[in-house]
């Protein structure tokens, strides 16, 4: 149930906290007073688009806090760990701030959440009943919904939707191998092509790098062999640093032999000149190693061009070249074996389709046989609400051709039909019935189904519009009666209504240093039969107005 709302800075509402309390809660109030707020609060706190239109005049920035009891619905604690959000207790707190920058926040019980996830968790916490949700009745979708609830056969109709949903991927995968199959032949020989290109290559990883740096040294053999040949004339010449030094080295050896002190400089001199000597013979290896070969650089370049040429063709590295090959191997393994996949895959399938189809039959004959009691249920329903001559019909077909069907609908064909009228025939709804009318099935149909548990809320928007007298009287008694096993939430306009409520509130505007503001009050005893007078159309609340107000509440409480 909806224990609580707080809104602040949304619309006129500048700050008010609402309670809720189990059973029947009214909220009354003049029109534009405000009740819409409070409708839309509702509408953001279960997955609403949030605009920042609905900042209040002057605020930077709305927030509305919703607190709901699950320790009634443990399908919604279950639905909330699947969907990652913590819920330590039996209580789920929604957060939703709007603002003016566009940086909107949803928290679901201290977590950020997305508002996919917020739509996810609440779908069904609360039953909207509402003008715009009227129309919703004319769908074959919802009244399937309705049957199903009413019939209590939403886990056969799960079981069988699960079943269907493989069977789809069944047949997406079957006619995927067969337009595969169609194509088989030209892309075996494609891929076939490409397979032997590419192994024919002989590709190595990391080779396209050592050709290129060997392209470069054969490039430049000439000029290596030129600068290897004049280092080593430097050394060897007869002016050059190998006569040098060795003439160093002797003068430094008869040095040695006058003055001991000059050893150093002559072994200086003896290191320069043995690593002089061993710079020479590296450069004549270096020199003798280098081969001026116009062939290999030719078969190098060419070595190259083809590695470009597969790169451009079937990846932008060698690496990614030989991944891909993995894969157009992988692909013509497929290819090769496809006829014997298309032979399994269509087998299951139609395994698939036998038993899904006995698991529709059934869900078709549950659903046949829950229409009969659904029709009589809400016919008597409507009697009650004044429409005597009423009568509901369910025009049920099925239809075995699996391609046609829907995950819900599951071979069933419904079509709500209403009879408003003695003599009349039993038409489509949308075709005959008036919005008062309309309002009055709604009703019933909620009432038919609200002790089937499953749903958190329902919450009525002035579902009795257009309605008085007697026939109010007769609607609050219903929403009176849904509220016996279910929080119930109504607004409306009518003192018929709201002389049955549990819990009242009530909804006024008010002008306060030249602003204009929503309140929010729950009333006590006195405060409702001053409302519900105000409700019956006293201009003033004189000791006869509260009596017949007092009468109305009596009558609503026997």
């Amino acid at each position: 149930m909806l224990q609580e709302i707080k809104i602040r800075n949304f619309a006129l509402i500048e700050k008010t906290e609402i309670p809720f309390e189990k059973g029947l809660n009214v909220l009354s109030g003049e029109t534009g007073a405000g009740k819409s707020i409070v409708l839309e609060a509702i509408s953001l706190l279960l997955g609403g688009r949030a605009q920042a239109g609905g900042i209040r005049s002057g605020a930077e920035e709305a927030v509305v806090e919703g607190l709901f009891d699950l320790s009634e619905l443990p399908v919604f604690r279950e639905r909330l760990q699947t969907l990652g959000v913590e819920c330590p207790g039996e209580e789920l707190v929604i957060k939703r701030t709007i603002n003016r920058s566009g940086k909107n926040r949803i928290f679901m019980n201290g977590g950020l959440a997305t508002l996919n996830m917020l739509s996810a968790a609440c779908e069904g916490l609360i039953d909207l009943c509402g003008q715009h949700e009227h129309q919703s009745l004319f769908r074959a979708s919802v009244q399937l919904d309705l049957l199903d609830r009413f019939a209590g056969i939403e886990n056969h109709r799960a079981g069988a939707s699960s079943r269907f949903a493989l069977a789809s991927r069944l047949r997406e995968e079957r006619e995927t191998l067969k337009k595969k199959e169609e194509e088989r032949a030209q892309r075996l020989a494609f891929l076939q092509f490409q397979i032997g290109e590419l192994r024919e290559a002989n590709l190595v990883a990391g080779e396209d790098e050592s050709l290129a740096h060997e392209k470069k040294l054969l490039q430049s053999s000439e000029q290596r062999l030129q600068l290897a040949g004049q280092i080593e004339s430097a050394l060897d010449a007869e002016e050059g640093a190998f006569s040098s030094l060795k003439l160093a080295t002797n003068r430094a050896r008869a040095l040695v032999q006058i003055d001991e002190a000059a050893r150093g400089i002559h072994e200086a001199m003896e290191r320069a000149l043995a690593e002089i000597e061993e710079g020479a013979r590296l450069v004549r290896q270096y020199r003798d190693g280098t081969d001026l070969n116009p062939g290999r650089l030719q078969e190098v370049q060419e070595r190259l061009s083809l590695l470009a040429n597969l790169k451009r063709k079937y990846g932008a590295t060698l690496d990614g070249i030989l991944a891909n090959l993995e894969k157009l191997e992988s692909e013509n393994e497929l290819l090769l074996n496809l006829g014997t996949r298309l032979d399994s895959i269509e087998a299951e399938f139609q395994k698939e389709c036998r038993e899904l189809l006995a698991l529709a039959r059934a869900l078709f004959e549950k659903r046949e046989k829950g229409a009969r009691s659904f029709m009589k249920a809400v016919s008597q329903e409507l009697r009650e609400l004044r429409m005597q001559d009423a009568e509901v019909g369910l025009s049920l077909s099925f239809g075995e051709e699996i391609a046609s069907w829907g995950a819900d609908s599951l071979g069933t064909s419904i079509e709500l039909l209403v009879r408003t009228n003695l003599g009349e025939e039993k038409k489509p709804i949308q075709k005959i019935i008036s919005g008062g009318e309309l309002s009055r099935l709604m009703l019933a149909i909620r009432r038919v189904i609200a002790d089937r548990g499953g749903i958190g809320v329902y919450l009525f928007d002035e579902i009795d519009a257009g309605l008085g007298g007697q026939t109010a009287f007769t609607v609050g008694k219903k929403l009176k009666s849904v509220a016996r096993h279910n929080q119930v939430i109504c607004i409306t306009h009518v003192p018929q209504v709201a002389c049955f409520a549990d819990h009242h509130l009530s909804i006024s505007k008010h002008s306060l240093q030249g602003r204009t503001t929503t309140r929010v009050v729950v009333l006590d005893e006195a405060g409702r039969r001053e409302e519900i007078a105000r409700m019956l159309g006293a201009e003033k609340l004189t000791p006869s107005a509260i009596k017949n107000a007092r009468e109305l509440m009596d009558s609503a409480s026997v």
